[in-house]
């Protein structure tokens, strides 16, 4: 009988796919957790739905394991449920205390709102709470505020210059937003102001518009 010999060879890479995805929790680790809950509370309009604190008499964490949800002050906040749930989360870590983030990692993240009423609306929220934006800008296909947390994370609220995804994106393949993707920078309580003033919303959201810009 014949012996047919085994092929050694690595079998050939099988093509993949990536699935549909959705961010369905972002998780901030912080040594402010009084003040970050007390934040994201006002941002949402709701305190978190669980909220845990460590067993003091729990065994400590395992030499160079990260921190889990058993190991820290814990706090989850519901932003959206339909279809799938989007989750904030705060990890409470006391050495953290004192600290400022710096280096790689986070850079901002985005909460998108519907409308320029809602983005207006949201500024109104926040300035209720003592919170004023550092920076707004009209990006071209999006406008958006920029406000800091406790903790210096830039936290943006957003809201769509367009009424379709494929207009939005016509402009960003377009050579305006190539030359300049940070787009014109607003100021931020006379852009407020006139929009409640009934100005425009094509007048509001001209790129060339100095009347609420910087």
């Amino acid at each position: 009988m014949t012996t047919i010999p085994q092929s050694t060879a690595a079998p050939a890479a099988t093509e993949t796919q990536a699935v549909a995805l959705q961010l369905s929790e972002l998780v901030l680790k912080t040594g402010r957790y009084d003040g970050m809950r007390a934040f994201y509370t006002h941002v949402l309009g709701h305190g978190p739905f669980y909220e845990r604190t460590p067993d003091p008499d729990a065994p400590p964490r395992p030499a160079g394991m990260p921190e889990r949800a058993v190991d820290v002050r814990l706090g989850f906040f519901r932003v959206h449920d339909a279809p799938h749930s989007q989750v904030l989360a705060l990890f409470g870590i006391d050495r953290l205390a004192g600290t400022e983030p710096s280096g790689p990692g986070l850079h901002h993240f985005q909460f998108g709102v519907d409308s320029l009423g809602d983005l207006v609306t949201q500024h109104e929220h926040m300035v209720s709470f003592g919170v004023r934006p550092h920076r707004a800008a009209n990006h071209g296909q999006a406008t958006s505020f920029y406000y800091r947390d406790p903790d210096g994370n830039i936290v943006e609220f957003s809201c769509p210059n367009f009424a379709t995804t494929e207009e939005e994106v016509a402009f960003m393949s377009g050579p305006v937003f190539a030359a300049n993707p940070s787009g014109l920078e607003l100021d931020p309580e006379r852009f407020a102001a006139r929009y409640r003033a009934g100005d425009p919303e094509s007048e509001l959201l001209r790129l060339d518009n100095q009347a609420v810009a910087l």
